[in-house]
């Protein structure tokens, strides 16, 4: 029953269906394609963001998109008993469905062959990048290393520009109560848009805009095996199912990420700072994703219990700060900041059940993360980092703990201590977190508005809690920098013409120790299902807020895409890492 009213509230069109390839309709071919441009309408990297790089006026091309997918889908259930080949191997089995599917995906990016100069020439916007640096000849310097410009521009260009991929290919095999699915593939579970909880199995790839491309667009496939088992009548139970799979565990959304120097990095990451290097701890080939759930039907009410283990989009981030003499961070010499995906355990529930009085449909679900990585801003007063081992400062700094899960150097125990020899490395934050969603879907006519179609209201809210927080929880992500003390040396005097301390220490994306995030979406159609407007909202009640109006022109098989994008609030949350990426969108996009 909830699935049925899920499918009646639905008002945007369906997409073209794929093209027959034979006369029975086994072999089928779909296609999409499309090109999106996004024109930005706010100053990016302005006052308010000055680490986002690079800066881009209002009105400069932010996106121009290029995408392919085309899948391949062949039913050989017939050919088992009735032809030769392949297929004929698995007669032995008999089994009542045996499919395959390949699908390739292309992406490009073209801004930086001709968009913006920017984008198109970020060799010298490096370089004409002034860091906040005192002038301190074979130590530090305020111009951005020429070996690290080339390395950056050949790693945008690398990721950035075009992508190819095998992107899908797997087999089914049905027989009786039985499922397989065995391949690369995507496996998405739980009840909620947008915002993910039970279904963090596939990585995210933020690439190519960031969390303004659709959810499915992102996800990455995953080499998996996924097993499910039809049980039927359980009592007063029913359409009860199992379902379990094994993934390899060697991709994480963080490598190779978003790269440097794309109008997509979140916040100020893109920022060059040649005394912190990034580096990845990638999970082991033979490392895993697994886990297993239970579906059935109690009345009304579609019930879900989950549990797996996986590796979360948002890593935690772990310092190393170099030792030797002098132990001053600098280009050759860095801070590594070691990106950390630690394996989550998983377990949650979700229910869902509709309302027919009220034509809704409402969607619940929690989880519990357990370990989950989370990253802080650090405690305390950057002159403490000079004090050497037993000083005062060096314990003050000791007992705000800020080696587990700091990101500000400077609080660091030692951190300046110019006697320090051995480098100082930290340890990757993890704690539990409850997690939970509740969504309502309700279709409604309103006449005057529309006579001949209802509107699809969509609203989500969401809800973490971090247990035995230290307070002071943060996006691996800095939107600013503010000045070192100036008590200490070179550079606590040594910027503005040697007046002013140097604004070295960053300042990074608050989190609340409890979280609230509010989604709402209102659609309907026009001209029998060829105008669909639309408007979305995301909210965050740390103050952030998207606000998103737009309209698909569908004219088959074309859709043609038009939206506005505005993010407004302060530097917190998901949301806020992109609040300078106003855009404007327009989209051709050709299916079948």
């Amino acid at each position: 029953m909830a699935r049925a009213l899920v499918a009646l509230v639905t008002v945007v069109p369906l997409a073209a269906q794929a093209l027959s390839l034979d006369d029975r309709g086994e072999i089928r071919l779909g296609l999409r394609a499309y090109t999106a441009a996004r024109i930005g309408t706010e100053q990016e990297g302005g006052s308010d963001n000055p680490l986002s790089f690079p800066a881009s006026a209002p009105g400069h091309v932010h996106q121009h998109r290029y995408f392919l997918e085309v899948k391949f889908d062949h039913d050989m259930t017939r050919l088992v008993t009735g032809g030769r080949g392949l297929a004929r191997l698995f007669a032995w089995l008999q089994p009542s469905s045996l499919k395959y599917s390949l699908q390739y995906r292309g992406e490009g990016e073209g801004i930086y062959d001709y968009g913006p100069s920017e984008f198109r020439n970020q060799g010298d916007t490096l370089r004409a990048v002034q860091l906040d640096l005192p002038t301190v000849p074979g130590l530090l310097s305020p111009k951005v290393p020429e070996p690290l410009i080339d390395r950056r521009i050949e790693r945008l260009r690398r990721l950035g520009r075009q992508r190819h991929q095998f992107f899908l290919g797997y087999l089914d095999v049905e027989k009786g109560p039985v499922f397989l699915r065995v391949g690369r593939q995507i496996l998405a579970w739980g009840e909620t848009d947008v915002f993910r909880l039970l279904d963090n199995i596939n990585p995210l790839d933020s690439s190519f805009g960031g969390f303004l491309i659709a959810l499915d667009e992102r996800r990455v496939p995953l080499d998996m095996l996924r097993a499910s088992y039809r049980l039927g009548q359980l009592g007063p139970l029913s359409d009860a199912f199992l379902e379990g799979f094994g993934a390899l565990g060697n991709k994480t959304s963080s490598f190779p990420g978003v790269p440097q120097g794309s109008p997509w990095e979140p916040g100020g990451l893109g920022f060059p700072n040649p005394a912190v290097r990034f580096g990845f701890d990638i999970p082991a080939r033979h490392d895993f994703r697994g886990g297993a759930r239970l579906v059935f039907n109690h009345h009304d009410v579609t019930y879900t219990l989950a549990h797996y283990y996986t590796y979360l989009d948002t890593p935690g981030v772990r310092f190393r700060l170099p030792g030797g003499t002098p132990n001053t961070p600098r280009f050759g010499h860095e801070i590594l900041a070691d990106v950390k995906n630690p394996r989550v355990p998983i377990t949650g529930a979700s229910l869902t059940f509709p309302l027919p009085a009220y034509y809704a449909v409402v969607r619940s679900e929690s989880a519990y993360f357990q370990g989950e990585p989370l990253n802080r801003q650090g405690q305390g007063n950057s002159a403490d980092s000079l004090g050497t081992p037993g000083s005062p400062g060096f314990k003050r700094l000791q007992r705000a703990n800020n080696i587990e899960g700091g990101l500000d150097p400077f609080v660091y125990p030692g951190f300046l201590d110019l006697s320090r020899t051995q480098p100082v490395e930290g340890r990757v934050l993890q704690r539990d977190t409850f997690n939970f969603a509740l969504g309502l879907d309700v279709n409604r006519f309103i006449r005057w508005l529309n006579p001949a179609q209802t509107f699809l209201f969509t609203t989500q809210f969401f809800y973490k809690h971090v247990f035995d927080s230290p307070g002071d929880l943060v996006l691996p992500v800095p939107f600013r920098n503010i000045p070192v003390d100036r008590s200490i040396p070179i550079i606590g005097t040594g910027c503005g013409g040697g007046t002013r301390a140097c604004q070295l220490r960053p300042r990074l994306f608050h989190l609340a120790d409890d979280q609230l995030l509010h989604t709402f979406n209102v659609s309907t159609s026009y001209y029998g299902g060829r105008v669909v407007p639309s408007y979305s909202m995301f909210y965050d009640w740390q103050g952030s807020i998207l606000l998103q109006p737009g309209v698909m022109l569908v004219r088959d098989p074309f859709r043609y895409v038009f939206d506005y994008t505005r993010i407004e609030g302060p530097p917190t949350g998901q949301i806020g890492t992109l609040r300078d990426r106003d855009n404007v969108r327009v989209q051709v996009e050709y299916v079948f």
